[in-house]
């Protein structure tokens, strides 16, 4: 995937849990909370709670590649 494609579908799921893959290979669920032009803030899936308690940001070129996890609702 390009960084635009990446970009692309992290915008399209804010406030929804998607599934990267980082650049080292490693998979993450990630749930997505906003987007700047860089990158983005989100948690690990399977920590989240409310409120979060804490929250990264991430590069889009330290992803390889992104999905969506499916029901978008934080799963664990």
């Amino acid at each position: 995937m390009d960084t635009d494609e990446i970009e692309r579908l992290i915008k399209a799921n804010v406030d929804k849990t998607v599934t990267v893959v980082d650049v080292d290979g490693e998979i993450q669920h990630l749930f997505v909370h906003s987007v700047d032009e860089e990158g983005f803030v989100c948690d690990i899936a399977a920590e989240m709670t409310q409120p979060p308690a804490c929250a990264y940001w991430v590069r889009f070129t330290d992803v390889r590649e992104v999905r969506p996890s499916g029901n978008g609702s934080g799963e664990k």
